[in-house]
């Protein structure tokens, strides 16, 4: 009877171990959210990459800004949801693997934002303007050399 008290009882730890891990990922998710908006805000002050009018002249240029919008959209969606899970496994393992990995995932987080057509539109930025449109390209540079330095370990 004592031992499954006691077993009872590491149960209820390691409940309450893995939810205060599961939000300390999450308070860590947002506010990796906020500093890469604050930076992204910071670059659009420092730029002056500006679009006076949108108007896309073909209907196949409206369609592509959809659906380059969406895949952007779901590429930093997957991201966030990976980025709370590397962190809740960083913070229950403290491997420099995972560690690694979740700042390659957080460069793919930056490729999304860069790339998305609906985003740099809200900020008047046109696509393939000065230092933005090398911005995907680079945070997908970055995210996989350290996804094969990880992998040559």
């Amino acid at each position: 009877m004592m031992a499954k008290m006691e077993k009872t009882g590491k149960n209820a730890r390691k409940e309450t171990k893995s939810n205060n891990l599961a939000l300390k990922a999450a308070l860590w998710t947002a506010a990796i959210v906020l500093v890469v908006l604050t930076l992204l805000l910071v670059a659009d002050s420092q730029f002056s990459f500006r679009r006076m009018e949108r108007n896309p002249p073909f209907e196949l240029m409206q369609n592509w800004f959809l659906i380059s919008g969406a895949l952007a959209s779901a590429v930093f969606a997957l991201s966030l949801y990976l980025i709370y899970i590397y962190l809740k496994d960083y913070f229950e393992l403290k491997s420099k693997f995972t560690l690694g990995v979740l700042f390659a995932v957080v460069a793919f987080m930056l490729f999304a934002l860069t790339s998305n057509p609906a985003l740099l539109g809200a900020f008047g930025i046109e696509r393939g303007m000065g230092p933005f449109s090398l911005l995907p390209m680079l945070f997908a540079v970055i995210s996989l050399a350290i996804l094969a330095w990880i992998s040559s370990k």
